[in-house]
């Protein structure tokens, strides 16, 4: 009878967790149609960890990695231990941990849902926008540190909610918010501002609580968050100076151009022109741009194919009458709540708008919460508005809307899983595990392999297809730094050197391999009597992403 009463009370929960669970596995480890180079560092960590106890340059356990000269928070890393001891070194194992927390967010915001409005019909509502979301999904679906982060902030925000009329809560709300600094770089700069929102909004809720369970609170927060912070002392910062915004000033030709403009009239440049005053410019336009119909709507992320397919925004084009409901909806409610979620969209694009990206999916993600509430909210709203309708309208109305947004979700899903991978093959880093499948094991037959370094980081490809032993390579593990501060290269492991191919010169290489793109190694330059193409990988449009040519 137990469960009989569960599945009646929650069978339109399970419902919308299972339609969550379809869309976020279904062909999980072929679209995206590969791993690109994040992913395949966190899956090679995962498995280093899981055979020696170190990361690939033998660190005992680290809470913070190091990898192409970035350093990774690391809770993804040991979340992803598991999947790869049950389901070995592959796509799926790199990506089971993401699609579960995005799965548990769509869960956890029926929680938060129901605390924040007391209203079950709309936290269903607000729960089904968040697991039919195209944004969510997307980054369910990839192994992305920052689903993880937002899964974090579900749940520390669950915590603290449920901390008014159970104070002991409030320790695994810190305990998750700090575990959301060990997650993702960008929570360093989203958590602390939605920890002051809460601060705001619920002041009087927290000052009813003593002050050593919230000396306790602070203390673990700051506890599980420390080792994310320090990396910055040790390190220096150079990959956030090198994405910041603020490391990317003016070129000293275009301010000199203004000047002469102006004259040299130093007075009208520094009043106009100055440099922080384009700076804050930038960041304005930055800003804006995740607010523009162009991202939410049309294009999404612009800036890379990894975010995301062409001519779709992070939001489905039914939404936007949806979201004109949520925010009457809102509006009309006018509590604590519904100005922290006014709060919370308002901050949530600042990590994208400080970096020097014009715009940006990932960093961005953590908007999807407040505008999924919104859409729940318009979800609400129209059905609440539609019950006050003739039965007769009411039912045909439903039904146009039903058809309209069903639409649009075919639309999506079938740009999504037939033509997104066929445009981003090349963005996702398509063919190394063909190549590595086809050389690895001939590795030992050639004196050297070039490979071409053309696409970014080979040598992690080399470690994870060929599932090089850790210990081996952690004895060998040479990165070489680059001064800019941006992340660095391993340009030597074995036999293989990780380059650029110069054709003229590597084609008089005995007994060797040579690995690169179609303009490294042109056929018209192949000599067939010391030469063989062994192989060419295609991109999935067709295109030559790789050619293997054998020297003799």
């Amino acid at each position: 009878m137990r469960l009989k009463k569960f599945f009646k009370n929650y069978i339109l929960l399970i419902i919308i967790l299972f339609l969550a669970a379809l869309l976020r596995f279904y062909q999980i480890t072929n679209v995206p149609p590969s791993t690109q180079w994040d992913e395949t560092a966190i899956g090679y960590n995962a498995y280093s960890i899981l055979k020696t106890g170190r990361d690939e340059y033998g660190q005992f356990l680290p809470l913070v990695f190091k990898s192409f000269g970035d350093y990774k928070p690391g809770l993804y890393i040991y979340l992803t231990v598991p999947s790869v001891a049950i389901f070995g070194l592959n796509e799926l194992a790199v990506r089971i941990p993401s699609a579960l927390a995005g799965i548990a967010s769509v869960w956890l915001i029926y929680l938060v849902s129901l605390l924040l409005f007391k209203k079950k019909p709309l936290a269903l509502f607000i729960s089904f926008a968040l697991a039919m979301s195209p944004w969510q999904m997307h980054f369910s679906r990839g192994g992305w540190e920052a689903n993880l982060a937002l899964f974090l902030v579900l749940l520390g925000l669950l915590s603290f909610l449920k901390a008014e009329k159970k104070p002991k809560y409030l320790y695994p709300s810190a305990i998750a918010f700090g575990l959301s600094f060990l997650s993702y770089q960008g929570s360093k700069v989203f958590v602390p501002l939605l920890l002051l929102g809460l601060l705001i909004f619920f002041f009087k809720k927290i000052k009813t609580l003593s002050i050593k369970s919230i000396i306790i609170s602070l203390f673990l927060l700051f506890l599980v968050a420390s080792p994310s912070f320090l990396t910055i002392l040790t390190w220096g910062g150079g990959r956030l100076k090198t994405m910041s915004l603020f490391s990317y000033p003016r070129s000293e030709n275009e301010i000199q151009h203004i000047l002469n403009k102006d004259n040299n009239n130093l007075f009208y440049f520094n009043l106009f022109h100055s440099e922080g005053l384009s700076f804050v410019t930038r960041f304005v336009e930055r800003y804006f741009n995740h607010f523009s119909g162009r991202f939410l709507f049309f294009e999404g992320d612009w800036s890379s194919l990894r975010h995301g397919p062409s001519y779709n925004g992070v939001l489905y084009l039914f939404d936007f009458f949806l979201i004109l409901f949520g925010l009457y909806f809102l509006v009309r409610l006018n509590t604590r709540e519904s100005k922290f979620i006014w709060f919370w969209l308002f901050i949530a694009p600042l990590p994208a708008a400080i970096t020097r990206d014009s715009i940006q999916g990932v960093r961005s993600l953590n908007m999807v919460l407040p505008l999924m509430i919104l859409v729940g909210c318009g979800f609400y709203q129209l059905f609440l508005w539609l019950q006050k309708q003739k039965k007769l309208f009411s039912v045909c109305f439903s039904l146009l809307l039903v058809v309209f947004y069903l639409f649009s979700v075919a639309y999506y899903l079938e740009q999504y899983f037939y033509h997104y991978p066929l445009q981003s093959s090349k963005d996702w880093q398509y063919g190394y595990q063909q190549i590595i499948q086809k050389v690895y094991p001939l590795r030992n037959n050639y004196q050297k392999i070039v490979f071409t370094s053309e696409y970014g980081q080979p040598y992690i490809y080399w470690l994870f297809y060929g599932q090089y032993p850790p210990s081996d390579y952690q004895a060998k593990a040479r990165l070489t730094e680059n001064p800019s501060g941006d992340v660095g290269k391993v340009e030597k492991l074995d036999n293989v050197e990780f380059r650029s191919v110069n054709f003229d010169g590597d084609k008089n290489l005995s007994k060797s391999l040579l690995i690169g793109t179609e303009m490294e190694i042109p056929l018209e330059k192949i000599d067939y009597d010391k030469q063989r193409i062994l192989e060419e990988i295609k991109f999935l449009d067709g295109k030559i992403a790789f050619r293997i040519v054998e020297n003799y």
